[in-house]
C-alpha cells in the first residue's frame, strides 16, 4: 500500500505457559479485505496487517502489540536520532526497479476485487485516510481533508482529538486536545508548520505539538479501513 506501514512487536505470550516467544514473519502472498496478510514461520498462522491479529491458524485471535512509529523523512529522523542504524536491502541486478504493485497504486479505480467497493459509502474506495479506533468506535479522516485544513478537531468515543499534519513530511499525528481539565480547540499557527506547533484558537496561545499525548493512527485506503473497522465514520471534503 502506498506510503503506508505499521510496526508491531514480534513477541507473543504462549497461551499455556505465559512465556514470551519471539516470532519470525514473512509475506504470505494472500490478501484479507484487500490488505496484506503475513504469516509466522513457527506455526504458519496468518495475520492481518491492519490489526496485527492472527486470523487463521494455531495463533488465531492473538494480537501483536503495536509499536509507535512516525511518518517522516530520513533527514528529519537523523536530526532527531543521529545514532540510528539503517536496514538496507541488497538489490539484485535482475530485480525489478519498480514495485510489483506500481500499476495498482497508480490507478485510483483499480481494486484487487470489485466487491471491495461495495457498501462503503462516503468517499472513493481508494481514497487515502488516516484512521483511529477507540474501544468499539472508529473514525477515519480523508488525507486531502487534513491537508486542506492543517488541523482537524474531532471527538471519538467521548475523547477530544486533533489530527495534525506535518507539512514537511505529509505525515499526520493524532493527539488528545486536552490540557488538564480543559479541552482545547486547536488550529494552525500562522507561519508555523503544524507538525511543530499549533495554537489554541480560543486563547491564541502557542502549543508545542510534541507536548500533546499521541494516539495510534493508521494510514491506509478507505476500503481497507472501512472493512477492518465496520461502521467507522469518516470526515472528508
Amino acid at each position: 500500500m502506498a506510503n503506508a506501514g505499521v510496526v508491531y512487536s514480534r513477541e507473543v505470550a504462549d497461551g499455556e505457559t505465559g512465556e514470551r516467544e519471539t516470532l519470525s514473519f514473512g509475506v504470505s502472498g494472500k490478501l484479507w479485505n484487500g490488505v496484506l496478510v503475513f504469516y509466522d514461520r513457527e506455526t504458519q498462522s496468518l495475520w492481518t496487517q491492519v490489526e496485527g491479529r492472527a486470523i487463521r491458524g494455531a495463533r488465531s485471535g492473538i494480537e501483536l502489540a503495536h509499536v509507535d512509529s512516525v511518518f517522516t523523512t530520513w533527514e528529519q529522523w537523523r536530526t532527531l536520532h543521529p545514532d540510528t542504524l539503517v536496514m538496507v536491502k541488497d538489490v539484485d541486478a535482475n530485480e525489478r526497479e519498480e514495485s510489483l504493485y506500481a500499476d495498482y497504486l497508480a490507478d485510483p479505480k483499480r481494486l484487487f476485487l470489485p466487491e471491495l467497493a461495495q457498501g462503503l459509502g462516503g468517499i472513493e474506495p481508494k481514497d487515502l485516510v488516516w484512521g483511529v479506533s477507540l474501544g468499539n468506535q472508529a473514525l477515519a479522516v480523508e488525507d486531502t481533508y487534513i491537508e486542506e485544513h492543517g488541523v482537524v478537531n474531532s471527538v471519538l468515543a467521548g475523547v477530544p482529538l486533533a489530527w495534525i499534519r506535518d507539512e514537511a513530511t505529509g505525515g499526520v499525528r493524532v493527539v488528545r486536545r486536552a490540557a488538564g481539565p480543559a479541552v482545547l480547540v486547536l488550529g494552525p499557527l500562522p507561519g508555523q508548520d503544524p507538525g511543530l506547533a499549533v495554537q489554541d484558537v480560543i486563547t491564541r496561545e502557542r502549543v508545542a505539538t510534541e507536548a500533546l499525548p499521541r494516539l495510534r493512527v493508521d494510514r491506509t485506503y478507505w476500503y481497507a479501513w472501512s472493512r477492518s473497522h465496520p461502521g467507522s465514520a469518516v470526515l472528508a471534503r
